[in-house]
């Protein structure tokens, strides 16, 4: 008899502590204000929870740390690192979450909604972690990018005092009408360029580059790998002709007292087929 009383004893205990338990709020919800660029995400798990800014783009930011306790059915989140209190309660939905007094976290509103995410609890410090790791790749690669940029710039400046026997303006030699007019500019201090425009609009500009290149004892070669273009020049060093290019490519070397922004003179250079 003394054994059943135990055993009734204990069960009504359990029952009491399921019923304070109350509902298990465990899981992630989201709210987007238009005044805001990120989103907000209150993140609950167990006896804690805390809110991050999510941009959609994979970047978040924490917010806030907060203390979770249930109450008649609610939800309360005490700051840790303050006195702020924040309410919410089950939305009708029974997945979201009803915002009672948001005007405490700097809202504008009480009575906001945050819809539930399925893809929650969120492990926030794995988060942050790997945004980190990005992070770190990312000024890596970027750092890479820069020492290979100034590596290329040390590499041309190298190359182009070998330019003077090329120096001048160039114009493309135009083989059918559907050619722009491309101007390309070779000088030892601004190194090689290139323009193409629209044959009868030059308002128009087609497209602008600043190539690779490199002297050979063959002649210069123009363009990154694998369509970089070997170049000679002939006796008099008026016409510059490209020796592997799959179709005739010839260019013409402009007069250096005219100006090739006269487009009657510059469309001449070109010609008209």
């Amino acid at each position: 008899m003394r054994t059943f009383f135990k055993l009734v004893a204990v069960a009504v205990a359990g029952s009491g502590l399921a019923a304070c338990g109350g509902e298990d709020f465990t899981g992630a919800y989201r709210f987007k204000d238009s005044n805001i660029q990120r989103t907000m995400v209150l993140n609950v798990h167990g006896d804690e929870a805390e809110i991050f800014g999510d941009d959609g783009k994979g970047r978040i930011k924490p917010l806030a740390k907060l203390k979770v306790s249930v109450k008649d059915e609610k939800l309360l989140l005490d700051d840790v690192n303050g006195s702020a209190r924040l309410a919410m309660r089950r939305n009708v939905d029974e997945q979201s979450l009803d915002c009672l007094n948001c005007k405490v976290i700097g809202l504008k509103k009480d009575d906001l909604v945050w819809e539930y995410d399925p893809k929650g609890p969120y492990d926030v410090q794995q988060l942050l972690k790997d945004q980190a790791r990005k992070d770190e790749e990312a000024m890596n690669a970027e750092l890479e990018k820069i020492q290979q940029k100034a590596l290329e710039q040390g590499r041309r400046d190298a190359e182009a005092p070998k330019l003077t026997p090329y120096e001048g303006d160039w114009v493309y030699q135009r083989t059918t009408k559907k050619d722009p007019l491309t101007i390309m500019t070779i000088w030892r201090k601004s190194q090689i360029k290139r323009w193409s425009f629209n044959f009868e609009n030059m308002d128009y500009r087609l497209g602008h580059e600043v190539p690779r290149f490199e002297l050979t004892d063959t002649g210069l070669k123009i363009g990154d790998a694998p369509k970089a273009h070997l170049y000679t020049l002939s006796a008099d060093r008026m016409i510059l002709t490209c020796m592997d290019c799959s179709k005739s490519e010839r260019w013409a070397k402009a007069d250096p007292k005219k100006d090739l922004s006269d487009r009657h003179y510059a469309r001449q250079m070109a010609g008209n087929p």
